[in-house]
């Protein structure tokens, strides 16, 4: 089968979806049953618009919006109407062009034309739904059978009336990274001038959604107590200038945009926690992540997995008054998290993929 992937973020763009996808692509062409790849993603500067290595093309030609930090509003609503145009007058012509058997597309896009579009390509479609920011209401006319990536998104699916007979639970894929070398810490530290002092560290988009806005409120009141520890913000500003002014007020707080995927590795195994404090997550790779570089952290409420392993790193509820608790009970605990990365083997969780697919097509 030849799947087409529609994700807005694909390496060298960071984010989870950019890792995510890039992980399944890169096992997705080592199996039979698949005998071309199509990644259709947006623009990213000084890449090709077009690459092809082996079974594997990388189409980058939908107009950058998600890769890029928050613009004026005009060019904002502007790339969101060339993104809808583009897909209503060039997505059929490419699945029939390229002999597309199934697409298989990120829930970000689930609005506009788009579902228009979809259902105009006539091959089979996948929803990969990674958060609980869309209504599963939307995806059932638009996808065959709907990807969750954790058991919270699955239930949350389910709850919002997609067939549970066309959702399919496949964990998103985990590898633990490389812990980084006390050598390659330093550096990043000189590097930012975060120095030797410990610190908190939040990684992910800027947005009210994920609660950074809360973290800086609630850090400076928890800091009367740890004057010595700083907040380090690394991720993409979606939030403008709003954001930057409350980075500048907030002492102790320090924020390095968006990061390539070592640095944020480096910066993570530096840190004394972790902390996202985010109002709607699936399975958030940082977490993961962190636990697997041995660091503490402070985990978002309500998913399931969090609260069957690391029940002593969870944030209740977002609110800066729970979150400064939350902080301070984390930073006594004397022992890390840890959790069963098993499950979501790259080589299992691809081995799902191609199941729905099958049953997708058939």
């Amino acid at each position: 089968m030849h799947p087409l992937i529609i994700t807005p973020l694909y390496p060298p763009a960071v984010g989870g979806a950019a890792t995510y996808y890039s992980q399944i692509a890169v096992e997705l062409i080592q199996r039979q049953e698949i005998r071309a790849l199509t990644i259709l993603t947006e623009r990213y500067s000084g890449q090709p618009r077009i690459h092809q290595a082996g079974k594997l093309t990388i189409l980058r030609l939908l107009p950058t919006r998600i890769a890029q930090p928050q613009r004026a509003y005009p060019i904002h609503a502007a790339t969101y109407i060339l993104t809808q145009g583009w897909f209503a007058s060039r997505l059929p012509k490419l699945v029939r062009g390229r002999d597309i058997d199934l697409v298989h597309f990120h829930t970000r896009y689930a609005s506009g034309l788009f579902p228009a579009s979809i259902r105009r390509c006539g091959v089979p479609a996948v929803a990969d739904l990674r958060d609980k920011l869309v209504e599963p209401t939307k995806l059932v006319g638009m996808a065959d059978r709907l990807i969750c990536c954790c058991e919270g998104v699955y239930q949350f699916a389910l709850a919002g009336g997609f067939p549970p007979d066309r959702a399919d639970l496949v964990p998103l894929s985990f590898t633990p990274p490389t812990p980084p070398t006390s050598a390659q810490i330093q550096q990043v530290r000189d590097t930012y001038g975060i120095g030797d002092a410990p610190y908190l560290l939040f990684v992910g988009d800027v947005n009210e959604n994920k609660g950074v806005l809360d973290l800086l409120q609630a850090y400076s009141q928890w800091r009367s107590k740890h004057s010595d520890v700083g907040l380090v913000i690394v991720g993409v500003n979606r939030m403008g200038r709003m954001f930057q002014n409350q980075v500048d007020a907030t002492q102790g707080a320090t924020y390095l945009s968006g990061q390539p995927r070592k640095t944020v590795l480096t910066l993570m195994a530096g840190a004394e926690m972790v902390v996202l404090p985010s109002r709607s997550e699936g399975l958030p790779r940082v977490i993961l992540e962190a636990i697997a570089l041995g660091r503490k952290v402070v985990a978002p409420p309500n998913i399931p997995e969090f609260d069957r392993h690391i029940p002593d790193f969870i944030l209740p509820q977002v609110d800066v008054t729970t979150l400064v608790e939350t902080l301070e009970r984390v930073w006594h605990l004397d022992h890390t998290p840890s959790f069963p990365f098993s499950p979501y083997c790259l080589t299992g969780v691809v081995d799902g993929i191609i199941a729905t697919y099958a049953a997708t097509i058939q």
